[in-house]
C-alpha cells in the first residue's frame, strides 16, 4: 500500500497548491500505471480561476479546489476519447467535456488526469495490451480490478479523493473492492452518460470511486443535491447464489457488515444466475455489434482478449439477445419484490481479494474460479436490474488485502445507500490508511 498522503483539504491551501501537490503525487505514482493523461495545464488554469473567485469573495462551489480523475472513457474537450483502445486513436477530438465532468467542475472540482482501463471497458482485471496493466497500490503485482482500474488505484493510493469510473457489469464495484475504496453505482440513467464512450447501452452506468464514505457522500450531494436517508434501515443478506465461492476474508467482511447493519434475516434472488447470464449475453451482443465494422476494417487495432470477445458477440443470434431482455424484465420484477419488503440488501462484491495480474484462474474455497468470467459473479447479476449499489471495503484479516461488500437499494433510493455507508463507516468498517 502506498504511503502517499491524501490531498490537503484544509482551507489554508489554495486550489493551485492543492492541484500542484496532486500532480506531484501522480508523477510519483507512475509505477502503478494508473494514468493515461495528465491534464496539468487545464487543471492549473481551473485552479487559478477558483482562487480568483475566492479572493473576490465569490462562491466557487461545494467542491471548490477538490482534484479528481476520470476514466479515459469520458470526453474531455480537445482530446480523443480512447477508451483504452488503439481502435479509437483516430477518432476526432471531443468538442466538449462529458456532462458529469461539467457538473463536477461547476461545483468547483478540478479534473487533473485521465485513468487507465480495460480496453473498451471489457474486462474486470485492469489488464490492457495497449497501455499496460494497472497495478494495485497494495503491491505484489496485484490486479486493481477493472475495468475502472486506474480510477480505483489512483484513489486508493491517495493521489485524488475521488475519481469517475463506469459500471456495466461491475466495472466500478469490483475495483472498489479489490483496491479498497468506496464504490457507488447509481440507478441506471441517474447520472448522464452524455459524452461517455458507449459499451453496452442497456447496462452502462457512470460510477464514482471515493477514498471514504464522507467524500462519496459529498460528491453525490454536489452532483444531485440528495442527502442520506434518516431513520433505521431494514437489511437482509442475499443468500444462495451469493454464498459461494467466497474467500474467508470475504465471509468475514459480509458477516461483520451484516452485524453492523442488523441484517437479521436472509433473502433469496432465485434468478441471480440467469440474470448474470442475460447480462453476459447483452454485453457480448451489443458490444460485438457496435464494433463489428471496426473489427472488419482493422482487427489488429483491438487487443486479442477484447477482439475475441467482440467477434464472438457479433455472432450471437438475435433470439438469444431477445431472451436476455426478457430475463432482464423478470429479474427486475424479482429484485423489486425483494426491495419492497426490505430497505437494503447485503452481498459480497467480489469472491476474493486482489489476485496477481495475469492470473487465468484461482481456487477460492475449494472451487476453481476463472478470473475473467468469475470475478464479477456477484455484481453482474445486479447490474441487469438497474438498481443502485454501493461498495464498502475493509481490510481482510487473513490476507491484509481489501475486500468489499455490496449494499443494494431500490431504484432511486441512493439516499439509503448513503445512510448504510455512513453506518458502516461510523462502526469502523473501512480501510485504515
Amino acid at each position: 500500500m502506498s504511503d502517499v498522503a491524501m490531498p490537503d483539504d484544509t482551507a489554508r491551501a489554495t486550489a493551485r497548491q492543492r492541484v500542484s501537490a496532486t500532480l506531484t503525487r501522480i508523477e510519483a505514482l507512475r509505477p502503478l500505471n494508473a494514468v493515461t493523461a495528465i491534464l496539468a495545464a487545464r487543471a492549473l488554469d481551473r485552479a487559478d480561476r477558483i482562487d480568483a473567485l475566492h479572493h473576490a469573495g465569490q462562491q466557487a462551489g461545494v467542491l471548490a479546489g477538490m482534484p479528481f480523475a476520470a476514466k479515459n472513457i469520458f470526453d474531455v474537450a480537445g482530446l480523443t476519447t480512447r477508451a483504452g483502445s488503439r481502435a479509437t486513436e483516430n477518432d476526432p477530438p471531443a468538442t466538449e467535456d462529458a456532462a458529469v465532468i461539467r457538473r463536477l467542475e461547476d461545483a468547483g472540482a478540478i479534473l487533473v488526469a485521465l485513468t487507465n482501463m480495460d480496453e473498451l471497458a471489457y474486462g474486470f482485471t485492469g489488464e490492457n495490451v495497449h497501455d499496460g496493466d494497472t497495478v494495485n497500490p497494495y503491491g505484489g503485482g496485484l490486479s486493481a480490478g477493472g475495468s475502472s482500474s486506474g480510477s480505483a488505484a489512483l484513489v486508493a493510493a491517495g493521489a485524488v479523493p475521488f475519481a469517475l469510473g463506469t459500471d456495466t457489469n461491475g466495472s466500478s464495484r469490483v475495483p472498489a473492492a479489490l483496491s479498497g475504496v468506496v464504490g457507488f453505482k447509481p440507478t441506471f440513467g441517474k447520472l448522464s452518460r452524455a459524452g461517455v464512450y458507449p459499451f453496452v447501452d442497456a447496462l452502462d452506468h457512470v460510477g464514482i470511486l471515493a477514498a471514504d464514505c464522507p467524500t462519496a457522500t459529498t460528491v453525490w450531494q454536489a452532483m444531485t443535491g440528495e442527502h442520506a436517508a434518516e431513520g433505521h434501515l431494514s437489511c437482509a443478506r442475499l443468500d444462495g447464489y451469493f454464498e459461494t465461492p467466497l474467500h474467508p476474508d470475504v465471509v468475514t467482511a459480509v458477516t461483520r457488515a451484516g452485524a453492523i447493519l442488523k441484517a437479521e434475516r436472509t433473502a433469496s434472488f432465485p434468478l441471480a444466475e440467469a440474470a448474470r447470464a442475460a447480462a453476459f449475453l447483452m454485453t457480448m451482443g451489443q458490444s460485438g455489434r457496435r464494433h463489428l465494422a471496426g473489427l472488419n476494417a482493422g482487427a489488429q487495432n483491438f487487443g486479442a482478449p477484447c477482439r475475441n470477445r467482440l467477434r464472438a458477440g457479433a455472432l450471437l443470434p438475435d433470439d438469444w439477445l431477445a431472451a436476455a431482455y426478457r430475463m432482464q424484465a423478470l429479474a427486475r420484477d424479482q429484485i423489486d419484490a425483494l426491495l419492497s419488503d426490505v430497505d437494503i440488501l447485503l452481498a459480497p462484491a467480489a469472491p476474493c481479494p486482489a489476485f496477481p495480474l495475469g492470473s487465468a484462474e484461482l481456487t477460492v474455497a475449494g472451487e476453481v474460479l476463472p478470473i475473467r468470467l468469475g470475478i464479477g459473479k456477484f455484481t453482474q447479476c445486479l447490474t441487469l436490474t438497474h438498481v443502485p449499489v454501493a461498495v464498502a471495503a475493509v481490510t481482510g484479516p487473513e490476507t491484509g488485502l481489501p475486500v468489499g461488500v455490496q449494499i443494494v437499494a431500490a431504484r432511486g433510493r441512493e439516499d439509503r445507500l448513503l445512510a448504510a455507508l455512513a453506518t458502516l463507516d461510523t462502526a469502523g468498517f473501512r480501510i485504515t490508511r
